[in-house]
């Protein structure tokens, strides 16, 4: 998303990340990779809550393609983690397109934490959406 957020910023939609990590594992995070949006804190995952986004289940996460999908990121040059304290590895994640109304236009709810869409399929959701103009502004 990093790479490609001046795409984003073109049709005037704003980017924000919303981790489940505490306050001081994003600041860690940031001062290693950093971003050009903000990346949020919810250790309480009150967002992931409101956004309709739970749990996966174990044996979900042993399925093979759920395998296969690690196993691509690690031969990618991926590192493989310990869970950091508080964090939840089972929290699905999700990608949504909120209007400038604050209304959700456009969601993607991943069933395992490997199953994310792409940069270009959010572009093209938010491109649909918004056009080359961008959203319309609100009064």
């Amino acid at each position: 998303m990093a790479e490609r957020y001046a795409e984003f910023r073109e049709l005037d939609v704003g980017v924000v990340a919303v981790s489940m990590s505490r306050p001081e594992g994003v600041a860690r995070y940031r001062a290693v990779q950093p971003l050009p949006f903000p990346l949020l804190a919810d250790p309480d995952r009150r967002a992931y809550a409101a956004f309709g986004l739970g749990r996966t289940t174990w044996a979900r996460m042993a399925r093979p393609g759920v395998l296969w999908r690690y196993s691509k990121f690690v031969l990618k040059g991926a590192k493989v983690r310990r869970v950091p304290e508080g964090e939840d590895p089972l929290q699905t994640g999700g990608d949504f397109l909120i209007g400038p109304d604050r209304r959700l236009l456009w969601g993607y709810t991943s069933p395992d934490p490997t199953d994310r869409p792409t940069v270009d399929q959010v572009l093209t959701e938010a491109r649909k959406l918004f056009g080359a103009a961008g959203p319309a502004k609100s009064s």
